[in-house]
């Protein structure tokens, strides 16, 4: 899924290239280590130009705060998709 955002200000797509949603742990029996350890959210994208070329200059910009905020407007896009 491809949508637009902004970097550093700079108009751009988000290509998200793998999404995979947290997972808690999960208790399989009654033994010691009869469980699945839970798994934090897998979250990966490519920065694209306006015209969907790769931006390695501007993936190069990407912050903390900018990974939280495309993987919510990802989620809000795909909230809308459905």
């Amino acid at each position: 899924m491809t949508f637009h955002t902004h970097i550093a200000g700079i108009p751009c797509l988000c290509e998200v290239t793998h999404y995979s949603a947290a997972r808690p742990m999960r208790i399989t029996g009654t033994g010691f280590g009869d469980a699945e350890p839970p798994e934090p959210v897998e979250f990966e994208f490519r920065i694209l130009d306006r015209r969907g070329r790769l931006a390695e200059w501007l993936e190069r910009k990407v912050t903390q705060s900018d990974e939280a905020r495309l993987l919510a407007e990802y989620r809000a896009e795909e909230s809308g998709a459905a």
